[in-house]
């Protein structure tokens, strides 16, 4: 890899006799580069500009975004130096230094071993300055990057740290002339903690939500949107149902088993008809056999089943209610109790506890947007998956509040059978890490037909069928075969 090279007085005849042996390539005077392509002089630029900064500037200090960002901005820097008496612009390479006298001692810290930065109270006010030019190449990030880092202070639990930063800052501004910044700085700081006005203030969602004590994961909701927009421009298939009492009766009970089966409640089929037909308890296994009957409580309950929120309060109660259900006979995960730590699932980490319900509420106006039936279905399941609202029993309650929008709708359920469980938690994987979503979308109205193409009224036959397709069989052992039976079911799912 190429690397600059700054020659002291005692070696720069050395260096230009390396120039014209075509060993070093020089860049500007007193700054040389092991290189002569322009692309690794590029590269190396952008990762040494602190060395080349403090090569040629007295004691320089980053400012305003260069602080916070440590990376040239559209091959802009910014510097102060109490050393200099006029602006100046240095153009190394494709970058341009633009630095400026001001004070180097009042709000600085040290983040590499020969330069300095403003600190966070400094940089919060500096990036409140207005300034011109090209939004990427500004010298400052403005109001709303400045409320947006704050808000993430508070959210950390730090409210204290955002006290004294706002004591440092009104101790530094008059000696920086950046008296009205601290002004804007206290507003807004008092606006977030709720001691002073909001409106004409804040100026993000976050912000104001914040400021009404209903914090949200901005991440989250805008997957939540970009889903949204992507259903919309869909054209499913409806599959639509007619009730029939044995027909829900064997449906639910599938429903139920696979459901349990995906998060690891594991019974053989045999059992599970034990369970729920024969009315026996697993040995030893009470907790277990008890999921599986509380999940047909649920969603075998039809006018459960059709009850969906008609606001993000009836969403939360709802959610509620059927967790307490679900989870029953498991005290110890707290059934119907929103999560108090963050759960994760691989290096996936979930909504945070206290950002859950305003998450929750703003995720509540995209469902609201859609279409009911199959979309609303698709996005009220990704949204309960995404918050992972409890400590445990989130993908059977994901499932079930699926399955009510589309029963509310006279459609066919979507059953997840063993064999696809792979498919489905891959697809919840793209669309939560890549926000990716056709392989979601796909397996999940796949499975729905899958559903609407079985004869539900005899069990003995539809429990055949399901074996026949490979469908209760481990991914490893019924994938093939059972690939080759919803490939004739059809469907187009366009990339998103």
């Amino acid at each position: 890899m190429a690397k600059l090279y700054f020659p002291g007085s005692e070696e720069s005849q050395k260096a230009s006799r390396r120039v014209i042996s075509g060993e070093l390539h020089r860049i500007r005077p007193g700054i040389y580069i092991t290189t002569h392509d322009s692309d690794e002089i590029t590269r190396a630029l952008n990762n040494e500009w602190m060395d080349v900064a403090s090569y040629i500037f007295p004691e320089p200090v980053a400012v305003a975004r260069t602080a916070v960002e440590l990376k040239p901005a559209e091959g802009r820097l910014y510097f102060v130096s109490s050393q200099l008496k006029q602006v100046r612009t240095v153009k190394v390479g494709h970058l341009k230094f633009d630095i400026a006298p001001g004070n180097t001692t009042s709000g600085v810290e040290q983040f590499s071993l020969n330069l300095k930065r403003s600190n966070p109270a400094r940089y919060c006010l500096e990036n409140l300055v207005s300034s011109r030019g090209p939004v990427g190449s500004r010298k400052t990030l403005g109001k709303v990057w400045v409320e947006s880092e704050l808000i993430k202070i508070i959210r950390l639990g730090r409210e204290q740290r955002i006290i004294a930063l706002r004591d440092e800052a009104k101790s530094i501004a008059d000696s920086l002339g950046l008296v009205e910044e601290f002004s804007k700085l206290d507003l807004l700081i008092s606006a977030l903690l709720k001691t002073g006005p909001v409106e004409g203030v804040l100026q993000t969602s976050s912000g104001f939500a914040e400021a009404k004590g209903e914090p949200f994961d901005p991440f989250r909701v805008q997957r939540f949107k970009k889903l949204g927009e992507y259903l919309k421009t869909l054209d499913l298939s409806i599959n639509a149902y007619e009730y029939s009492r044995p027909g829900w009766r064997n449906l639910t009970f599938f429903e139920s088993y696979f459901s349990n089966y995906i998060e690891g409640t594991e019974f053989s089929l045999e059992e599970a008809e034990e369970i729920v037909f024969e009315n026996k308890e697993i040995y030893a296994r009470h907790k277990d056999s008890h999921d599986i009957l509380a999940h047909i409580e649920v969603s075998g309950d039809m006018s459960e089943m059709n009850k969906l929120p008609g606001n993000a309060v009836e969403l939360i109660d709802i959610l509620q209610l059927s967790h307490g259900i679900l989870l029953a006979e498991r005290q110890d995960k707290r059934p119907g109790e929103f999560k108090q730590k963050a759960n994760k699932a691989g290096a996936t980490v979930f909504v945070l506890p206290e950002l859950l319900k305003g998450t929750l509420m703003q995720g509540f106006d995209v469902y609201q947007s859609l279409p009911t039936g199959m979309l609303r279905a698709i996005f009220i399941h990704f949204m309960v998956s995404e918050c992972h609202p409890f400590d445990d029993g989130n993908g059977r309650l994901a499932r079930i509040m699926m399955n009510a929008e589309l029963v509310s709708q006279d459609q066919y359920k979507v059953i997840i059978p063993i064999v696809h469980r792979e498919s489905y938690l891959n697809g919840l994987r793209s669309a939560t890490r890549q926000g990716r979503f056709r392989i979601m979308v796909k397996v999940l109205h796949q499975m729905q037909c899958y559903t609407a193409s079985l004869d539900w009224n005899e069990y003995d036959e539809v429990k055949a069928t399901i074996q026949e397709d490979a469908a209760d069989k481990e991914p490893d052992e019924g994938i093939t075969i059972f690939n080759k039976v919803i490939a004739k079911l059809g469907g187009q799912y366009p990339a998103g």
